[in-house]
């Protein structure tokens, strides 16, 4: 028969096994969630990382954009004073010539080019580009520009 001092240490293995399966199982569930937590920061750093990059390309492309934005309206500002000063060497030169040779078709041509270029200054009002237009064209209608 059985002993009964071996009965009690069966017992005993089976509760220490159980416990050590117990234990296990906790280890092992400890691990999973451990694991995903992991996971889930090691994304959220490669995130934050994606974040910062996109963060700093934006600010450079911002950069870029405000110093082409830069030289355009320098550029724009230069070529409009040199458009004004062009026009109004044409203005002093062709004055005289028009005395000396005032059918000339050069000048008529040269004027006409530069009205088609420069109709007016943008900067005028309307109503005001009016009046001018009906002082450039005697006896024509006024022209709303």
């Amino acid at each position: 028969m059985s002993d009964p001092g071996a009965a009690a240490g069966e017992a005993g293995g089976i509760f220490a096994g159980a416990v050590a399966l117990l234990y296990a199982i906790g280890k092992g569930m400890a691990w999973l969630l451990n694991w995903k937590d992991a996971r889930a920061q090691s994304r959220a750093a490669k995130l934050q990382v994606w974040h910062d990059e996109l963060a700093k390309k934006e600010k450079d492309q911002d950069e870029r954009d405000r110093q082409y934005r830069q030289h355009i309206e320098t550029q724009l500002r230069r070529l409009a004073l040199e458009n004004r000063v062009l026009r109004r060497a044409f203005e002093l030169v062709a004055e005289p010539l028009r005395r000396l040779e005032p059918d000339n078709p050069k000048l008529a041509q040269a004027q006409s080019m530069l009205d088609r270029a420069f109709p007016l200054d943008p900067g005028l009002p309307i109503d005001m580009g009016a009046l001018l237009s009906m002082i450039d064209e005697p006896g024509g209608e006024a022209e709303l520009v």
